[in-house]
């Protein structure tokens, strides 16, 4: 019996075994289907363009212009006339000098210059009477050389006295210190009660204009022909300047144009290196003169194509290469690589017009694969 009963459990759990595989044979067909040969890529078509190469460098903000404001007569400064950090016109008023002691010169001048003409007056009538008595020959030739003599002597003193009154005047228009040129003003150096001469050697305040700006770039000096020839082409020989982008923040919607200015390239007697200096506009005066900004400089004009740089792969050698699509089949392309702008490759040589390069899907690529081609976008 023991027998009988061992054969029936064997019988069983070949049974339930048997159900068990028939199970898992069928899940699995249901979760693994069979194979598909299609590969899913993307591609882009590209296009020859002329492309400009550029440098990335840092600059130093430079403002246009600098007055370094000094008196031009000596006195003491009895009031400021402006607020620290404005934005000044030309000509509006900075300082006040204390004017008294110019008021009583010009008030001695004016009375020099009337005595001198009171006097000239009375030399004139006298050498007008000698005249006449000089053509009845009533009068010696001594006495009407004289009174002419006198005559022109008083003449210019009266010339001369308009001149030292004229002085004055400006000593007194000068008392009130004005603003050279337009632009944003510093700190007062000096306050009200401070007594300047017209020989300081300290400023009183700086002026800088800053709605337009030079930025000064350093440069290996081997980069002078290449920069040189690039200016003297065609373009350049209209406006003698090129078109260089300036960058200061990361929102690239806030770049400004600047352009180089053929007479500013220089070099750097100390360094040896080449400075090139490049004209802004900065209405809204963001830039700041002493802030560093990164330039990006022309440095050679090719024709060549733009490409994604996750297109690109690398062989174990190093050497780039991408995959196009050609006839429903792809094949492989050695690039030749002359830098990279904005997220893209710029190739020289190694594609041509039209050619579909594959951008995404690359690993889905194997010989005998159907191409279920789609447009790559950014």
């Amino acid at each position: 019996m023991a027998v009988v009963f061992d054969k029936f459990k064997l019988i069983g759990l070949y049974l339930s075994l048997s159900m068990l595989v028939t199970a898992c044979g069928e899940g699995v067909s249901d979760e693994f289907p069979q194979y598909s040969n299609t590969a899913n890529i993307a591609t882009i078509a590209v296009q020859m363009s002329q492309v400009t190469l550029y440098d990335e460098l840092q600059g130093r903000v430079r403002p246009l212009r600098t007055a370094e404001i000094r008196p031009q007569v000596s006195g003491i400064i009895i009031e400021r006339l402006f607020r620290q950090g404005d934005t000044l016109r030309q000509g509006d008023g900075l300082f006040q000098i204390d004017k008294h002691a110019f008021d009583i010169d010009i008030d001695i001048k004016q009375a020099s210059l009337r005595q001198s003409q009171a006097k000239l007056a009375l030399l004139q009538s006298q050498l007008d009477r000698l005249r006449e008595l000089d053509s009845t020959n009533a009068v010696s030739k001594q006495a009407f050389e004289e009174a002419s003599f006198n005559q022109q002597i008083a003449k210019a003193t009266v010339q001369q006295n308009h001149a030292q009154l004229a002085h004055s005047q400006l000593q007194l228009a000068y008392a009130r210190i004005t603003a050279p040129i337009s632009g944003i003003i510093g700190e007062a150096l000096v306050t009200e009660g401070a007594l300047v001469t017209n020989n300081e050697a300290k400023p009183l305040a700086v002026i800088q204009q800053i709605d337009k700006v030079y930025v000064d770039v350093r440069q290996p000096a081997s980069k002078l022909s290449q920069l040189r020839n690039l200016l003297e082409s065609k373009q350049g020989k209209a406006s003698k300047r090129y078109t260089v982008t300036v960058q200061f923040s990361q929102d690239r919607t806030e770049d400004l144009k600047g352009q180089i200015l053929f007479s500013g390239i220089s070099v750097d007697e100390n360094t040896g290196d080449l400075i090139v200096r490049i004209l802004v506009d900065n209405p809204q005066q963001t830039l700041l003169p002493g802030m560093y900004v990164r330039t990006l400089i022309p440095r050679h004009r090719l024709h060549a194509i733009r490409i994604p740089e996750q297109a690109v792969q690398r062989s174990s050698s190093g050497a780039p290469y991408v995959f196009v699509a050609v006839d429903d089949e792809f094949e492989q392309r050695t690039l030749k690589i002359d830098g990279i702008q904005d997220g893209d490759y710029i190739v020289s040589q190694g594609l041509k017009d039209g050619d579909l390069v594959i951008v995404s899907g690359q690993e889905n690529l194997q010989q005998g694969a159907q191409l279920n081609i789609t447009t790559w976008l950014k």
